[in-house]
């Protein structure tokens, strides 16, 4: 409370605790949430609303949770049927407008197939059908007509691999900018000794560090550890040789020390590998 008031003394800008509302984890006794309820002066309880398109409460199924954004691209699509646009213009609607849609939620949230499977219907449906609900025939496989022009499909993105980059990409900026409020919030739960690259076996993680860490894999692919000077570079498990992906070092024989680093293979003199 202390730091609302100085804040609002700083910008002029005070907070309504009539139009607040609080949102409590389920493991929150009601005992505790009357008495921060108490505390704060805000009694109402949130979790039923939006904030910036994504909805407040993340708890329970997923597809429910996440159909608006059908229906939101399905409205979309509703306002351009009729008009018999060409297969230009169509191409242009489904990269620039349909496509972006759920780019805001895609980046915090990994969709459940189900609803990736649904986008990728209703956008293919108005790409073969510019004149929906009459049906036509789709003449090539979805995962076709997304390939890039040069081999032969549209360029279209596929929706899941999207949702998997986009995600990647968060994880990455916690390898940017470690010293970041998210990062350190996280780091200090997740992966306090280690990186958030490698894999951690946490209890009962969060639901948004169980999606970023599904990005994992696809990060992995595109990047290699830098040797410096090799003290925190697994020689066995890190990605080190650029090749393409990289890769850790193979074995050819059986391994006296399995947690071999780089800068046990380098003269710490002359600063060259040690044949």
């Amino acid at each position: 409370m202390e730091v609302v008031r100085t804040y609002g003394k700083a910008y002029g800008q005070c907070i309504n605790f009539d139009k607040s509302s609080l949102l409590f984890g389920k493991r929150i006794n009601a005992a505790t949430r009357q008495e921060i309820k108490d505390t704060l002066g805000i009694h109402n309880d949130g979790g039923m609303g939006k904030y910036l398109g994504i909805p407040e409460d993340i708890s329970g199924s997923k597809c429910k949770l996440f159909a608006f954004l059908k229906d939101n691209l399905m409205h979309r699509v509703n306002g351009w049927t009729g008009r018999w646009l060409s297969k230009g213009v169509n191409e242009v609607m489904i990269k620039s407008i349909l496509l972006a849609l759920p780019t805001y939620v895609m980046s915090t949230f990994l969709l459940p197939l189900e609803i990736c499977e649904n986008l990728a219907s209703a956008i293919a449906q108005f790409w073969w059908s510019s004149n929906p609900p009459k049906r036509r025939i789709h003449w090539a496989k979805w995962e076709k007509v997304c390939l890039p022009k040069e081999e032969g499909g549209i360029g279209f993105r596929l929706i899941y691999e999207f949702n998997l980059e986009l995600l990647a990409k968060q994880l990455w900026r916690l390898v940017q900018y470690p010293d970041s409020l998210v990062a350190r919030v996280l780091r200090g739960r997740y992966y306090r000794t280690t990186s958030p690259l490698r894999a951690i076996s946490t209890s009962s993680p969060s639901y948004v560090w169980t999606i970023i860490s599904a990005a994992r894999k696809l990060l992995l692919l595109g990047i290699r550890q830098k040797i410096q000077y090799g003290y925190d570079v697994r020689v066995w498990e890190d990605p080190c040789i650029p090749t393409t992906p990289a890769r850790p070092a193979r074995l050819v024989a059986p391994v006296m020390h399995l947690n071999m680093r780089v800068s046990d293979l380098i003269n710490q003199e002359s600063k060259e590998w040690d044949a």
